[in-house]
């Protein structure tokens, strides 16, 4: 009998261990962690680098993270929230006075989304989003983007993202009706565009003031670009072009008339408020409104906040109406790259809106010892003079140090090679914003702390010394906002 002139195949290799996570040893920070460390153990992915404050930093906002979760109260019963109460995440440890229900506050709900994603147990993410879309949260009272954060929650723990079972699918009516809602309110119909006050920007005194806003129409933009996304995976295809074109629309706001000539940046466009702003204002002053009269739930500062008379700059009567403000801050270069306003084709085009980012590195722009200023140095409203507490025309804030952040990264991911940003930009910012939390000083406490403002020459907590030692502010006992 022939033999066969093949030699049988080699047998299959040994199926391969089965790859697991690192051990989580969270010993070594166990001094930022305390009473939190066997819950973040539990529930949040690992990270270490070969920089000690960057690990540092990274571990302690688990710490404050977990520190801020909290539940909204049984009796204000939410479809599908926790039957104890939606699980929650507040901005403060202790209640302000302008926080709404079980102290929360929605202009950090973004970050807050940001970072609940990437928590194992998904009802802290699910509760939260279902209390501030059908609970009681006082969703208008800061500018908010929880379509963006919704879908992007959906991106990263959905199979299928925004399919049948998923929270983007659960909440797409709620999301569209938000948007609606927001549009009825603030849009300007004359200048056609999204109106938002600095104050209720999150930004108190920014320098540009109040007007067309680059972060409220970047903010649509994603909010358009999201809800069109989310009802295409549920197969409305009508609802997802209309959606579509809503964000062109807002894409060609931020790109054709925020963007300044000028000065190669985004800037506001000066505008009063929009009569409709008002109307809702007056709305919620009534006792038949939903809140019975109280109209903190939505905003209703406008202007300049303590400022003095006969100021020059901003100007005391406001920026001229309908003119492009001619100054250059931080949230402008963020907003349009970490909600995706500018495309990144074609190339030529994507490479004139990013000379921008030269301005982050310029020491005569944003850049400083302790992280990007929130205006930039060489106007004349830079840490112009006023009696308020918070101040968004200079120090460094880590709300939006971390936008920015997320923005560099989205342009270097997805945009073709830049002249004016490199991963270096982005490596020096995240270590610098690390250290911020490491290395600044603030009174009573040690290190790591984080608060609301930052000196950017000096590095200390603002807003934490003037509640501390200020002698403009005789306050007893010392009040703390920080972590």
């Amino acid at each position: 009998r022939l033999r066969s002139s093949t030699a049988p195949p080699p047998p299959p290799p040994p199926p391969s261990p089965r790859l697991r996570p690192p051990q989580i040893e969270t010993a070594p920070f166990a001094f930022v962690l305390n009473e939190s460390r066997a819950w973040v153990e539990q529930h949040v992915p690992y990270f270490h680098s070969s920089d000690e404050d960057l690990n540092t930093a990274y571990w302690y906002r688990w710490r404050v993270f977990h520190l801020h979760l909290a539940r909204a109260p049984k009796s204000q019963r939410t479809p599908g929230c926790d039957p104890k109460g939606c699980h929650v995440i507040t901005e403060f440890l202790k209640k302000v006075p302008w926080s709404g229900p079980a102290n929360t506050i929605v202009c950090p709900a973004g970050h807050h989304f940001a970072e609940a994603r990437w928590v194992k147990d998904g009802r802290y993410a699910g509760d939260y989003a279902r209390f501030w879309l059908r609970g009681a949260g006082w969703r208008k009272q800061y500018t908010f983007w929880p379509a963006h954060s919704v879908w992007r929650h959906s991106l990263l723990v959905d199979a299928r993202p925004g399919a049948a079972g998923s929270l983007a699918h659960e909440l797409l009516p709620a999301l569209e009706a938000n948007y609606r809602d927001w549009v009825r309110t603030h849009y300007h119909t004359g200048a056609r565009c999204m109106f938002q006050s600095c104050h209720a920007d999150g930004q108190e005194n920014s320098a540009t003031l109040d007007g067309c806003r680059p972060t409220i129409n970047a903010v649509m933009f994603a909010e358009a670009t999201a809800i069109a996304a989310a009802a295409a995976a549920a197969g409305n295809a009508t609802l997802s072009a209309h959606f579509e074109e809503e964000a062109a629309r807002w894409r060609g706001v931020v790109l054709e008339r925020l963007w300044s000539e000028d000065l190669s940046f985004f800037t506001t466009l000066a505008q009063p408020p929009p009569k409709s702003l008002h109307a809702e204002i007056q709305w919620y002053r009534r006792k038949d409104s939903p809140t019975k009269g109280n109209s903190q739930s939505v905003q209703t500062y406008f202007g300049c906040l303590a400022c003095p008379r006969g100021r020059a700059c901003p100007p005391e009567r406001g920026w001229p109406v309908g003119k492009l403000v001619p100054v250059r801050e931080l949230s402008a270069l963020a907003s349009p790259w970490y909600f995706g306003a500018v495309p990144a084709a074609p190339a030529g085009r994507s490479r004139k809106f990013a000379t921008a980012w030269a301005q982050l590195h310029d020491a005569k722009g944003f850049a400083s010892p302790w992280g990007p200023r929130t205006t930039e140095r060489r106007s004349q409203c830079y840490n112009f003079s006023n009696a308020a507490q918070c101040n968004w025309n200079g120090p460094v804030w880590p709300f939006e140090v971390s936008k920015a952040a997320t923005a560099l990264a989205e342009l270097l991911q997805t945009h073709p090679p830049q002249p004016h940003a490199g991963i270096a930009a982005w490596e020096a910012l995240m270590l610098t914003y690390a250290r911020a939390h490491t290395r600044a000083r603030a009174e009573g406490r040690a290190p790591p702390h984080v608060d609301e403002d930052l000196h950017p020459d000096d590095g200390y907590w603002i807003t934490r010394r003037k509640l501390h030692i200020s002698p403009y502010l005789p306050i007893s006992p010392p009040i703390s906002r920080g972590r």
